[in-house]
């Protein structure tokens, strides 16, 4: 679970927001000259050309108005110019140093102390504004879910399908007829009763729908902050952000998820204090925060609040982001969808009904077909962002400085020919094809895979990946045995993007039914 910025997109909710938000821009670049001031230049003696600037003096403001509306064709430009090498892109908001994935060998050997993913996590989200500065200053949730939570999954798989499977039957139609309705945000739903299920545990989640609609509501006000202050400069949005109707909310939503956490933390510590030896640790996040905890601020029960919001931020829209764009390629496709299907329907007569985390991980077209539509239309066109904390010199020769950002283009690997045959072309099933079948068995979609990067790379990978592709697999599996998929008046559905963000945008409408002939599969 880490940030997927396509949520950012994903979380404005509603093309007025989007509109207001122009005008807002439009406005505060009329009020305030110094939104036209030039951008502080980098040092440019390191020989890279910079992307997105017409010219040396350009002020910021034009950068960053193309690159909120043509970020992809941007990038793609860059890309074919740099032929691999490193370059500059300006993003408007700051100069990203683009490096090419070859680097990520040594880039991986390199610490903390030199390149520090948090910081780079922090300034997306725009911590100072969101109230998710925290994760600047501690990596404890990481450790957490690494160390705690994902071991604990065949744990949590019974009631995690148990409460997908009830959210699904709520947000879906129950008909056989067709029923147009937006996916998305049913999805989200069912996402959220996974997401405070590993946050908060069983106890605190059961019979709750206050808590576990806070945890993706929580998420559309962190995003629609971000989003919307990220098309002002920094020395605005402490004022403006004021404006927003969404910052309120999200304070709201704070005091909200304070109330839950701070008394469950008190009550935790209490439990634990009584039953040192013989206790057992529920496998939630918060549990585990609370046993694991060493330093005063692990024990800090608003800085674990604050732990707890971010992993939320950071994960219900990245997964329901994605199971609607793998749902919408395969309807795309109906050969790809048949196939999965039949897929299904064929494991389900194996394990008999009961199915097991074993059983759901050796759906390999399923598994192809993800990893394909991760592929095309990953949450973010920039992966592996860092800050670079101190000076230090590639082995290309490449001084990095300290206080840059460094980052990547995924489309250098994911739409390269010498990485896969016509990549610019949907093959649901090509990670499964017969010359390739065995690559596929030795790289699931939960691990990390440098081609695709759906992950991101190295030690900083997404520490929420397992609980992320649990999540997926289940609302998928249930989904396509259960309903039948279509597009409004057959007119496929466009990609969306905005900034480096490409989403399924949450007024997307499909035809959905239920199927009479459905399995009714089981989590066991």
């Amino acid at each position: 679970m880490h940030l997927d910025t396509a949520t950012l997109a994903q979380a404005c909710s509603s093309q007025q927001f989007l509109g207001i938000i122009v005008v807002f821009a439009i406005v505060a670049s009329i009020l305030f000259p110094r939104l036209f001031q030039k951008q502080k230049q980098d040092d440019t003696q390191d020989g890279l050309f910079t992307a997105n600037k017409r010219f040396s003096w350009e002020p910021s403001f034009f950068s960053r108005v193309r690159w909120i509306t043509n970020a992809q064709e941007i990038l793609t430009d860059a890309d074919n110019k740099a032929q691999g090498r490193p370059y500059r892109l300006a993003r408007g908001d700051t100069d990203q140093i683009i490096l090419p994935p070859a680097l990520i060998p040594e880039l991986n050997r390199l610490g903390a102390d030199v390149l520090n993913s948090r910081e780079s996590h922090a300034f997306g989200l725009l911590g100072h504004l969101t109230g998710m500065g925290v994760v600047r200053k501690t990596s404890f949730h990481v450790r957490v879910l690494l160390s705690h939570i994902s071991p604990a999954l065949p744990a949590l798989f019974p009631l995690t399908g148990a409460r997908i499977s009830a959210a699904i039957k709520e947000e879906f139609p129950q008909s056989d007829q067709w029923v147009a309705m937006k996916p998305s945000k049913a999805v989200v739903r069912c996402v959220s009763e996974s997401i405070a299920l590993v946050l908060f545990g069983e106890e605190m989640t059961a019979k709750n729908p206050e808590l576990v609609n806070l945890a993706h509501e929580h998420t559309n006000n962190v995003f629609q902050v971000c989003f919307a202050m990220r098309c002002v400069p920094a020395w605005m949005q402490p004022f403006l952000v004021w404006l927003l109707p969404p910052k309120w909310s999200l304070l709201r939503g704070w005091r909200k998820l304070t109330g839950y956490v701070v008394p469950r933390v008190q009550q935790l510590k209490e439990e634990f204090a009584e039953n040192r030896r013989d206790r057992e640790v529920n496998p939630d996040v918060l549990s585990w925060m609370v046993e694991a905890g060493r330093t005063e601020m692990e024990r800090d029960p608003n800085v674990l609040t604050a732990l707890v919001g971010s992993i939320a931020a950071g994960s219900t829209y990245s997964i329901a982001n994605f199971c609607c764009r793998t749902i919408m390629d395969m309807v795309a496709h109906p050969d790809v969808l048949d196939a999965v299907r039949a897929e299904i329907r064929d494991k389900h007569s194996d394990v008999r009904g009961r199915w097991d985390m074993a059983a759901l991980a050796s759906l390999e077209k399923l598994e192809s077909a993800m990893k394909e539509s991760a592929r095309l239309t990953p949450g973010t066109l920039l992966v592996y962002s860092r800050v670079v904390k101190k000076d230090h010199v590639l082995s290309t020769g490449l001084a990095l400085k300290k206080g840059q950002f460094v980052t990547m283009s995924g489309a250098t690997r994911t739409m390269g020919p010498e990485y896969f045959e016509n990549p610019r072309e949907y093959h649901g099933l090509r990670f499964c094809a017969e010359d390739k079948i065995e690559e596929h068995r030795a790289r699931p979609f939960k691990d990390i895979d440098t081609d695709i990067l759906t992950w991101g790379a190295g030690r900083w990978a997404c520490p929420g990946r397992l609980i992320s592709d649990l999540a997926a697999k289940i609302l998928l599996v249930k989904l396509l045995d259960e309903y039948d998929f279509g597009f409004v008046g057959n007119k496929p559905l466009a990609r969306h993007s905005m900034h480096e963000f490409l989403f399924f945008h949450p007024d997307n409408q499909m035809l959905v039914r239920r199927r009479e002939d459905s399995r009714g599969i089981v989590f066991v």
